[in-house]
């Protein structure tokens, strides 16, 4: 199943990545929570709850807050992996990454 990926800057600007299900393939749920976390342990993100929980939905808003608002326009190839796993990670046909309000929809 494919993923339509919605990343809403801070600034409001949105940009849209339509996945289709050739670039899922490789990318299973359970290796897209590797990556995220693995890139999440890298870029020296920290858990957003007190208790210490990580959720998937923290990882994914916090790497994608790591990247400029540019960086979505004209993505890199890590912005591109990012958007994969985020979508791969979700399972779900349609993500929207909110940055602004700090949160996920599907």
């Amino acid at each position: 199943m494919g993923c339509h990926v919605t990343i809403v800057t801070t600034k409001g600007e949105r940009h849209e990545f339509e996945l289709h299900d050739a670039d899922l393939i490789g990318m299973d749920a359970r290796k897209a929570q590797e990556w995220l976390g693995h890139e999440f342990e890298s870029a020296g993100c920290v858990p957003t709850n007190p208790v210490g929980k990580l959720l998937l939905a923290d990882k994914i808003l916090c790497l994608a807050k790591t990247q400029k608002d540019a960086a979505y326009a004209n993505p890199s190839p890590w912005v591109k992996s990012f958007v994969r796993a985020a979508a791969a990670a979700i399972g779900r046909s349609v993500l929207t990454i909110d940055l602004g309000n700090h949160s996920l929809g599907y």
